[in-house]
Parts: C-alpha cells; structure tokens; sequence
C-alpha cells in the first residue's frame, strides 16, 4: 500500500501536477482508492471466513452433541447397572431357600443407583408363586405386596418364550410414565426367579435435565412408537411427539447411525442443530434428540466478523494517517494556516472519544449482540413482536445516544426508557426473567434521577444473578420515602466477576455535584435493594 502511495506522488511531480497532491479532492480520492481496496479485501477474506466459520460451527454443535449423549447414554445403563449386577450373584444360588438367604445382597445390587428407588422379583417353583415388590427408603429395603400392574407385566413376561437376557416395556401408569425391566433366570432346583426393576421416568426427569448443566444443549428421548420418554417440559412426558429423522436436510454423520438437521425448535422456539442417535436399554429401541442452539456459536462467529471489521478500520485509519503525515511533511506552511482548525477538529474528536467511553461504560456492548440474535428468532415466528422489538431497540439507543449535558434526566422518561429496556431482556431471556414492577408516586415522577440510572441497576440485576426457568428473576421499581427502591430477589452467579461498583460510583458522583445526596444499597433476606435519592428542581435543569 506504500508503494502505491509512494508511486501516485511521484507520478503526480512527473507530470508537474505537484500541486494537486495538496488539494483536498486529492486526499479524499487516495483515501477511497484506499477504502476500495481494503473493502475489497474484507469481502474475499469474509467469504472465506465465512465457508470455514460454517464448518467449525457445525463441528463444535457435534461435539455438544457427542458430550450430551454420552452423558445421557451412561445415565441410563446407570439405571438399570443393579439388574446387572444382581444377576452376577444369580449362579450362586442354588434354590428358592438360598435365595431368600442372599436377598439383602440381591436388594442392594438391584437398587444400587441412587435414584432407583423400586424394584420386585417373582419365585416359580411348580405351583408356589411368591410376588413381591422392594422399596428403597433412608432405613433400608422394604418388601410389600406387588402392585397389579407389575404383576399383571411379569405374567405376560413370563408366557412369552422371550430367551434374551433383558426384557423391557414402557407403561403409562396415572399420571406417571413406568419403564419395567427385568431378567428371568432358572435356578438349579428347577425354580424360575425373575428379578427387575420399575422405573418412573417422571421422577427422574429433573435429574436428567440437570446432569451436565454446561453443556449448551438441551436432550429429550422417544421411543419407537414416537412417545416422549424424557424431556426438559414435565408436561410432554408420556404424549406422542411430532419428531421425524426424515427432516429435510438430514445429513449423516460419520458413525452411519446418527444424524443431524438445522430446524426451529418448538420448545426453545430458536434454530437448532438437532441430532439423532440410537438409544437400546434393555431391549428397547429408543430414539435420543439433542438440540444446541445455533446462536450459541452464530454469537462467536459473528464476534470474529466484529473484530475483523475493526482490523480492516482500522488498518484504513493508519494509511489515511500516513498520508496525512506525508502532506503535512511536504506542505508545513500550508499546515500551519490550517493549524487552528486541525486544533479544532482534533478537540471534536476528543469530545467524541469520550462520549464514546461514556456510552461503552453504560451499555454493554454484548446486548446489541443479544438483541439482534433474539430479533432473528423473532422474525419468522412472531413478525408482529419483531416489529416492536425493533421499534423499542430503537428508543433504546436512541435515548443512550442523547444524554443530557447535567447528566439528570426526568423520572418518567427514565422509567419509560427501563421498561423498554426490560422488554428486550425479556425477550431474550423468556420466563427466565421475571416480572418488571413499577410503582412511582406522581411527585417522584416529575423530579429527577441521574441519566440512566434505573438502566443500570437493571442490567447489573441480571448480569450478577441467576436467571433461569426455575429461579426466575423479579425486579420492582418504587417510591418509598424521599426516593425510589430499586430490588431484586437476591440468587448471585458464581461465575460473574466483580464490576469493581462502577455503576453505583457513577450514579454517586453525580448526586454529589448536584448536592448531599448518598445513594445507599443493602443486601438482606434475599434481597437486594438499592435507594436512589430523587432531585427536586424549581425549574427544568
């Protein structure tokens, strides 16, 4: 780029035209030519990205997916490990009597995992049948009476000629879903033992939804007839699922027995790569489905595309400055008579710098990220709240990027400015975040708070605590006294790094120009409250 800068200024005195060179259509056409060729650059080099970005994408959804799998795969073997085990011990007993003898070892085997909690056996020997059902409780194994329709399962068991060494069957009991399972062996005296366990996949749906919490991704399962057997909705559980491995777009992986399609979730209601893959307990053939959202690794790429558009800025930025020097080297005089308005200029990019910084310190840059990332989910789902997601998105910034010069701002304007902002957050947090409660006095309403204060507080709400479906987050706006309460319901994530109270020593500073105001903040009964004092003018400041 030197060298075509270096050439243009000598082609330029070849021809006598010198003098062009310091005119400012000259400048401005170099930094064009320039602004064209970098252009043209981050173009090629985006499409390139691009492609290998798509594939990487795609890699690490696999690799979610891999995780998620396995981890749910060993779960369920976990299940059923007892009946394993307990079979193991099975060739040392050599009747019904040594049976009974051995039954606390048999109990403690086929309940070893600690969420099985029930279990039974059945003992043939010709006419004597003894059923029993084995619970597991803090003081031990109890043995009652079988429940009917374990009993009613053994028997059809039992008159099959069914050989495999696991026998298994889903039965939607009231309002639970029961995965009986068990193994038939026959003993030496010639007595049959059926052993086996009932699992209630109900009880075990929270469980299953919280193994492996870092991984983003979400797994539910389907049996063969397309039943839910787990999902993260309790709701599902049991009902017949609209799930096919025929969607458009399936694409194999390289194991030859699962696959994978980009499709709109209708739980998270999100673009997702949903994978397929073969789940066999006991006999059973099942289906696991595990979805990770697609903006979990559009954010990064789309991070990577933000800074190589500042790289490419910024490499423009330091070839117009180079030309910059060069006509100040070559043309000093002129520089000087231009030196009261460059002097200008540079103190209008000062300003600007700063109010830059100002805008970086309230507004984290990340929530344009996330808002835009929602807006996409929203636009073929819901066009109408799409519509008004971007007509809030817009007040938003608009309100941000026109701060008042005291640095106070009405209550009302700042009220209507926190609600749009919580509308954004609630859309993309969902029913994870709360409700948003506003009770303002008319007097507070018409005095005045620093710009953005109520903005803060929200955003430092959500940023230090937990929000999630099942620990929601709340937050309150309300006078009490001579100012506003702001408060949350106190759960603080353990992987947030302290802010250092930059916000609050802002909202400080502020109050202490315009007099003896403190803004307090305290941490009690899981809660957490902060008191901003309201300013009362005579006239609008």
């Amino acid at each position: 780029m030197l060298l075509i800068l270096m050439f243009a200024y000598r082609f330029a005195d070849m021809l006598n035209f010198k003098q062009i060179i310091y005119t400012s259509r000259y400048f401005i056409a170099i930094g064009l030519l320039i602004l064209l060729i970098f252009s043209a650059i981050g173009i090629f080099i985006s499409s390139k990205f691009n492609a290998r970005s798509q594939r990487i994408t795609i890699d690490n959804a696999t690799k979610v997916y891999r995780l998620r799998s396995n981890v749910i795969r060993n779960e369920f073997n976990g299940f059923i490990n007892g009946l394993k085990d307990a079979g193991t011990i099975v060739p040392l007993i050599k009747n019904k009597t040594i049976f009974y003898q051995q039954q606390p070892m048999v109990d403690a085997l086929l309940l070893s995992h600690p969420k099985i909690k029930n279990g039974w056996y059945v003992v043939i020997n010709g006419r004597d049948t003894v059923y029993k059902s084995i619970e597991k409780s803090t003081s031990g194994f109890q043995h009652s009476s079988i429940l009917q329709y374990q009993k009613e399962w053994i028997q059809r068991q039992l008159l099959l000629n069914d050989t495999s060494a696991q026998q298994g069957e889903l039965l939607p009991i009231a309002d639970s879903l029961h995965c009986l399972i068990g193994s038939r062996f026959r003993l030496p005296d010639s007595s049959i033992l059926m052993i086996g366990l009932d699992i209630n996949f109900n009880d075990l749906q929270h469980y299953l939804w919280s193994v492996d919490t870092r991984a983003q991704a979400y797994s539910f399962i389907i049996d063969s007839a397309g039943y839910y057997i787990s999902h993260p909705d309790d709701k599902l559980i049991g009902k017949k699922s609209a799930i096919s491995r025929e969607d458009s777009g399936t694409v194999q992986l390289s194991d030859s027995i699962s696959s994978y399609a980009i499709i709109t979730s209708s739980y998270l209601q999100l673009p997702v790569f949903r994978f397929y893959t073969p789940l066999e307990i006991g006999g059973m053939k099942w289906t696991m489905v595990v979805d990770t959202p697609v903006f979990v690794w559009d954010e990064d790429v789309k991070a990577i595309e933000h800074y190589l558009t500042i790289m490419f800025l910024a490499a423009t930025i330091i070839i117009l400055g180079l030309i910059g020097w060069s006509q100040a080297k070559w043309r000093k005089e002129f520089m000087l008579r231009q030196q009261s308005e460059l002097a200008a200029e540079r103190q209008q990019k000062e300003n600007a710098l700063l109010q830059l910084d100002r805008l970086k310190e309230k507004v984290d840059p990340h929530f344009l990220f996330n808002s835009l990332t929602s807006l996409n989910g929203l636009i073929e789902e819901h066009p109408d709240l799409a519509k008004s997601f971007v007509v809030k998105l817009s007040r938003v910034y608009r309100y941000v990027l026109d701060p008042p010069e005291n640095g106070l701002v009405n209550v009302a304007r700042e009220i209507t400015f926190a609600s749009e902002y919580f509308f954004l957050l609630r859309i993309r947090f969902g029913d994870a975040l709360g409700s948003l409660e506003i009770n303002i006095s008319e007097a507070h309403a018409a005095a005045f708070i620093p710009f953005m204060s109520l903005q803060s507080l929200v955003e430092n709400a959500v940023k230090h605590n937990v929000v999630s479906k099942s620990r929601p987050l709340d937050i309150s706006i309300k006078s009490e006294g001579d100012g506003i309460f702001v408060s949350n319901n106190l759960q603080l994530r353990s992987d947030v790094n302290d802010s250092g109270k930059q916000g609050l020593n802002y909202l400080q500073s502020v109050y202490a120009h315009f007099g003896d105001y403190q803004l307090h903040t305290l941490a009690q009964n899981g809660l957490y409250r902060c008191y901003l004092p309201v300013i009362v003018f005579g006239f609008t400041p």
